[in-house]
């Protein structure tokens, strides 16, 4: 087994002989075993053990057990005590998911604190097999029928070539000591259902089960790479990022077969799920739309998808004193000056709005607009409704929500980056020059 597992590590170029990995040793045959492989391999390592207390005095033995392992091996050795009880009840999170986010945030501190290469966890071939028949049995995509991927980021499985009797051979064989988790054997877990029943039953079908889907993740893996590369095509052509939104020209793709699930490898990092996607697709059309998720929302605009971070939720606004030099405003900046009038030169352009000082009265106000707002567009000596203001623009839904205007004294100075209100352009009579520049 171990030259198997040199080639393994050596293939997948998990581990270099010049790095220091940090192996997540639970006390269990699988990280037992894991530990006197490096160890045979001549590997430099250390040993990491989570102490979550579940189990009274047996998670004692656990933790004495690895430190034990941790001298005869003469290598540095971490521990860490956890209520993982409490912490489960504060984030509404399973037991099983609380202890998975503490150790992994742990061995995240310690990855970084002591600079280690890779941090391994033991999870093998029938680890793989469980969570294949887990995510098929509440859904996935194809990313989820690969089983467990043997290197992600520092991340490494290095087991991943073998299955559990091979490991509990090798143990044997060795004469290894090692600890029986007592809660592996209850199917109140959804994992150990799987592996306890469901597993079982399947090998009576075929009793050569973990050989057959080893080859048939591998084969999923490399259809994955295959349509992972036709995605990342497809992406490059569609989608264009004007900050902050996020462009898809869905209209080129709409009607193949494959739409809605290529839209979906698109549109999940934005946290969109498949069944809303397929339904857009059926009228991809339907102009102003809208789909939402926590982060993003998608709106609909004639022939294509936007993609927007949803607007800040406060409603404050920022006072621009006299004295103010410069602000931001969302994704944007504004800079501010006064500018003697004989040296001003006027700026046909949107983004610049200059105004005539005396008209000012400060603090002037940012803020975004609001229903009912209304101001006199530069050029007309009547008042008119900010929204319809915008929609003879043909403002973009996503972006009308960003609109900020400039107040003074609450009567509307600027619409940022659109047009002044006549009231307070500058004219020959105009001393000083107040200038707002979007940058």
């Amino acid at each position: 087994m171990l030259q198997e597992f040199l080639t393994y590590i050596h293939e997948g170029s998990l581990v270099h002989k010049d790095e220091t990995t940090l192996l997540a040793v639970s006390g269990g045959v699988d990280s037992v075993v894991m530990s006197s492989l490096f160890y045979g391999a001549k590997l430099k390592f250390a040993i990491a053990h989570c102490n979550f207390g579940l189990r009274g005095e047996a998670s004692q033995e656990d933790e004495r057990l690895v430190e034990a392992l941790a001298q005869q091996y003469q290598v540095d050795f971490y521990r860490q005590s956890f209520d993982v009880r409490t912490y489960a009840e504060e984030k509404k999170l399973s037991i099983q998911m609380a202890a998975r986010e503490l150790r992994y945030q742990w061995f995240g501190r310690l990855l970084e604190k002591y600079a280690f290469g890779k941090l391994a966890t033991a999870h093998h071939q029938s680890d793989s097999i469980e969570t294949f028949l887990l995510h098929l049995t509440k859904g996935t995509g194809i990313a989820g029928l690969h089983g467990i991927l043997p290197k992600r980021g520092k991340l490494i499985r290095p087991l991943l070539f073998a299955d559990k009797a091979m490991i509990l051979h090798y143990a044997q064989e060795r004469g290894l000591v090692w600890r029986e988790d007592s809660s592996n054997r209850k199917n109140n877990y959804q994992r150990n259902l799987i592996r306890n029943k469901v597993i079982p039953l399947l090998k009576t079908i075929n009793p050569n089960l973990e050989a057959t889907f080893k080859i048939t993740m591998e084969k999923i893996s490399q259809a994955q790479a295959v349509f992972n590369t036709h995605v990342a095509g497809i992406k490059e052509k569609l989608i264009r990022f004007q900050s902050p939104d996020y462009y898809v020209a869905i209209q080129s793709i709409k009607d193949e077969p494959w739409a809605p699930i290529v839209a979906f490898e698109l549109l999940q990092p934005f946290g969109f799920n498949f069944f809303q996607i397929k339904a857009l697709l059926a009228h991809p059309q339907q102009s102003g739309k809208m789909l939402i998720a926590e982060a993003y929302k998608l709106t609909v605009d004639r022939d294509r998808w936007v993609i927007s971070p949803h607007p800040a939720q406060s409603s404050s606004s920022i006072a621009i004193s006299a004295a103010t030099k410069s602000l931001k405003v969302g994704e944007q900046r504004l800079r501010c000056a006064v500018i003697p009038y004989a040296k001003y030169v006027i700026s046909p352009q949107a983004t610049v709005a200059a105004f005539d000082l005396m008209r000012l009265t400060f603090p002037l106000t940012l803020r975004k607009w609001c229903p009912g707002d209304f101001f006199y567009p530069l050029g007309m000596q009547q008042r008119k409704k900010l929204s319809d203001f915008l929609i003879d623009l043909k403002v973009p839904m996503h972006v009308k929500e960003r609109v900020h205007v400039v107040t003074s004294s609450d009567k509307i100075a600027w619409v940022v980056g659109y047009r002044i209100d006549d009231r307070f352009k500058i004219t020959e009579r105009t001393q000083a020059v107040y200038e707002i520049r979007l940058l």
